[in-house]
């Protein structure tokens, strides 16, 4: 037993040194094998974002800033074994500035590893200093408008439109800040039937009428609740009338032309269901005086009800109205004495006109188709003896026949010619029976020749 295990042992104890010699060039073979297979190597890693800390410096200092364009993002360079090398991304590393350490226009760009760190030999950035543009700090606050884009269904239009607010404050460079035309929201109301309301993102608008970037300005607020009622469609009739009289020979028609008798209106479904037209008052069409055609243009869209609008708010509203207006033709005709009063008959007197007279003649003026229909029975006549007597000069009262002025009402569409009618008026005491001799007579039909 002792032989076999004196045997054993001197398989490790016979030529130690060549045995060490072996171990050694192993481990030196092993070691070029993964020197070989694992090397320790650079790899460049780009577009890794670079990181502003401190950038409130500048605010306090009245300034803004901004990385210039080539100082966005950096590439960095990695050192490490193949292996480790093959488990990163630029994700995971980060760049970051620090702004209290700006100095003539420059930073200082720091880069680490935000894991396997302890794995890496070494990260190196390609650019050492980030660019940095400084200028003065601008601020100024806009109202907020609104724009409606698309169109709602068919018979609906947009209608009032509400902001929760309507101002925002923006801060940045005052070379941005000074381009800022105008601040809006775009509200679409494509095929709405009914009031939407909605957050709608706030759009800056430069002098050129484009939208801005304002990735670089600080904004009171980016978004703004905006709600907007969807009103319904209607048509409606406009109605005309008009005031006042032609000059004397001339007379309306009664035909008026309008180029607008009808006009669709925007609203409150409740609203609209209760108009039934929009009226233009008749003193904004005044005749008085015209001797043609009276012509004039109304703006209908003064008379539009509280609460509407035009559906299309591009449509022209000014209507152009005309009233005709044409010379009255003249016209003789035989009023029955039987249609003519006398008023103030003096007491102990009887008065009636002339003895033998039937009718009156008068002349009168109308439109020829309203004088076509007319005839003397169609008129009434007054004679008022107090204006007889001053007439004729009377201080006393006797009997006798006296020239009268007769006043008469006329049919609609019948005027006066201007010419006054007369007759003669046979005053008797009373009880004693009319007796006109043929000179009274001759007065009488002479009356009526004149006229």
């Amino acid at each position: 037993m002792k032989k076999k295990l004196s045997g054993f042992l001197s398989l490790f104890t016979k030529n130690v040194g060549l045995k060490v010699l072996a171990l050694i060039l192993a481990v030196m073979i092993w070691l070029v094998v993964v020197s070989i297979d694992n090397p320790v190597k650079d790899q460049n890693f780009t577009q890794i974002p670079v990181t502003v800390l401190n950038g409130e410096v500048f605010e306090k200092a009245g300034q803004a800033y901004e990385l210039a364009d080539s100082s966005g993002t950096v590439t960095v360079t990695a050192r490490a074994e193949r292996s480790v090398l093959s488990q990163l991304s630029r994700d995971d590393f980060s760049a970051t500035v620090d702004m209290n350490n700006y100095s003539n226009g420059r930073v200082p760009i720091s880069v680490k590893a935000n894991r396997l760190s302890d794995k890496i030999v070494s990260i190196t950035p390609r650019t050492a200093y980030a660019i940095v543009d400084v200028e003065e700090l601008g601020t100024k606050q806009f109202s907020i408008d609104y724009e409606i884009t698309g169109e709602p269904a068919d018979g609906y239009s947009a209608g009032d439109v509400t902001l929760a607010s309507n101002v925002v404050r923006v801060q940045g460079p005052e070379s941005v800040v000074e381009t800022i035309d105008r601040a809006i929201v775009r509200i679409s109301v494509q095929g709405m039937t009914r009031d939407m309301r909605t957050e709608t993102p706030i759009v800056f608008i430069d002098r050129n009428g484009d939208d801005m970037d304002v990735g670089r300005l600080e904004l009171s607020r980016t978004s703004v609740s905006v709600t907007a009622e969807i009103w319904a469609d209607k048509e409606i009739p406009i109605t005309y009338s008009y005031t006042g009289t032609p000059a004397e020979g001339f007379a309306t028609t009664g035909n008026l032309t309008a180029t607008i008798n009808a006009i669709e209106l925007s609203g409150d479904p409740e609203a609209l269901s209760g108009i039934g037209s929009i009226s233009v008052p008749s003193s904004e069409i005044d005749i008085t005086g015209a001797t043609e055609n009276f012509t004039t243009t109304i703006d209908v869209s003064a008379y539009l009800p509280s609460g509407t609008r035009l559906a299309d708010s591009d449509m022209d509203t000014h209507s152009v109205v005309t009233v005709e207006i044409i010379a009255m033709n003249l016209m003789n005709v035989e009023v029955p004495v039987t249609n003519i009063a006398i008023d103030n008959i003096p007491e102990g007197f009887t008065a009636e006109i002339g003895a033998g007279a039937t009718a009156v003649v008068t002349s009168v003026r109308g439109l020829p188709e309203v004088l076509a229909t007319v005839d003397g029975s169609m008129l009434t006549g007054r004679i008022n003896m107090d204006d007889v007597k001053a007439k004729n000069g009377i201080d006393e009262w006797m009997p006798g026949l006296y020239d009268a002025d007769i006043t008469f009402a006329y049919p609609e569409g019948v005027y006066s010619s201007g010419v006054t009618a007369t007759a003669s008026v046979f005053v008797q005491a009373t009880g004693v029976q009319p007796q006109l001799d043929d000179t009274a007579g001759e007065g009488i039909e002479e009356a009526n020749e004149n006229d």
